[in-house]
């Protein structure tokens, strides 16, 4: 146990955080588990690691979220992200991981900041909804963060915090399942990235307990806050370290 301990406190510290923001917010696992699960290992290694415990706390959230989950709009999310994901294996194997991360966090937080600053309201509809899974699509499978498109589009919309939280948790339950069948499929192997992960699990369940029991007592407003503040500050950090190396 100690040697276990001594091996892991720091993923372990870094899974407990990111799954508690993630059970309050419905975002925030992924995008603060990667960039910092990568001062601990390979990039390319994190990318699919994350995606795995990922794949754990949302499968386990979505079936008690059901009831309040949209899963209409989880329907062309998905849709969208099968177009993406073609596109997010050939940057996962061309470019490194670096490159990908720096690249989708500028972008966000180009356009949390454009959005805050112009008041923009995104508007709900189909086409806005495939476009946001398809973009999910590609960053999931490239540089394992999908969070920031759907942000972006949840957070100017009028969904209550309840039901946001159950659909992006819901979505990205299916969304992780299937970027790893096409990790599998393209000849990745995840076995070693798997074994990993359940390693992690007890900080992950840790977390996410934690999370349910705080949730109810946050108001609406904050909880936005919440969501605003976490991405940038994680964004603005993904891309500090990365053109520090």
């Amino acid at each position: 146990m100690e040697q276990y301990l001594a091996a892991h406190a720091g993923p372990l510290m870094v899974v407990f955080v990111a799954s508690f923001l993630q059970s309050i917010t419905g975002f925030g696992l992924v995008m603060i588990m990667a960039p910092l699960l990568m001062m601990f290992y390979d990039p390319k290694f994190a990318v699919i690691l994350v995606i795995l415990i990922a794949s754990f706390g949302n499968l386990s959230q979505a079936v008690v979220l059901r009831k309040e989950t949209a899963f209409h709009m989880i329907l062309w999310l998905f849709v969208g992200s099968l177009a993406g994901q073609p596109l997010g294996h050939l940057f996962y194997r061309s470019f490194p991981s670096e490159a990908i991360r720096l690249w989708v966090n500028v972008i966000v937080l180009f356009s949390i900041t454009t959005m805050l600053v112009a008041n923009w309201k995104v508007r709900q509809c189909r086409r806005n909804t495939l476009i946001t899974g398809a973009i999910a699509g590609v960053t999931s499978v490239s540089a394992g963060i999908g969070g920031p498109p759907l942000l972006i589009y949840f957070a100017s919309t009028d969904m209550t915090p309840a039901v946001l939280r159950a659909t992006s948790i819901t979505f990205f339950a299916v969304c992780n399942v299937c970027v790893l069948i096409s990790y599998a499929v393209t000849g990745v192997n995840v076995m070693p990235a798997f074994q990993e992960a359940v390693m992690l699990l007890p900080a992950l369940l840790s977390g996410i307990g934690l999370g349910y029991v705080v949730f109810p007592h946050i108001p609406s407003k904050l909880f936005r806050k919440i969501l605003f503040v976490v991405l940038y500050i994680v964004c603005s950090y993904s891309v500090y370290t990365t053109l520090i190396k």
